[in-house]
């Protein structure tokens, strides 16, 4: 009896996925001094990593949708359908991620805890949610490329690669950002 091909496709990259959880999670064990550092930034965490896989993925869905009813096909990947969502999932990334700063810097202070500052978390937020958007998209075509060439399904393994691979590049971009704006209040 041989496996549906659900499972033969998503199998591999679910197993990958938790791999990269626990990458992202040793991110976040390296980013300790920096979150001493930045106040009301580990509110922004949880937040900004559910939005980029959230936006990114529904992104992903949606292209894989789009390659299924022949809107997108190997010799027409950048048309309008393209084009309107990748729009969308950046107007998306740059407005929610501004949103997340804001939220963490009040959340912060109505818990009573320390914050960065309302213009710091915001701009972090921002800077690393809209750069981790963009790269996402990229990654997004790559995935589906590949997919389409492997003669996979692209609703097998988009989502749950985007979700990991946004995980890791949300935390790698926070840890950077929050670096170069000096790691502190």
């Amino acid at each position: 009896m041989s496996l549906p091909s659900i499972y033969r496709e998503s199998l591999p990259v679910l197993l990958l996925a938790g791999l990269g959880l626990i990458t992202a999670g040793l991110l976040l064990e390296r980013m300790e001094e920096v979150l001493g550092r930045t106040p009301g930034l580990l509110v922004m965490i949880p937040a900004l990593v559910a939005l980029r896989g959230g936006i990114s993925g529904a992104m992903g869905s949606r292209l894989g949708s789009a390659v299924h009813m022949g809107l997108i096909g190997k010799g027409n990947l950048w048309n309008e359908e393209t084009r309107q969502n990748v729009a969308a999932a950046l107007i998306l990334s740059v407005a929610l991620s501004s949103l997340v700063g804001a939220l963490s810097h009040f959340t912060s202070i109505l818990l009573g805890l320390e914050s960065a500052g309302l213009a710091k978390l915001v701009l972090i937020a921002t800077v690393a949610g809209t750069a981790a958007g963009t790269a996402q998209v990229g990654i997004t075509f790559g995935i589906i490329l590949i997919a389409f060439r492997r003669g996979l399904d692209p609703d097998n393994v988009t989502a749950p690669s985007l979700a990991t691979v946004g995980d890791i590049i949300t935390m790698l971009l926070l840890l950077v950002v929050s670096m170069g704006m000096g790691g502190f209040v």
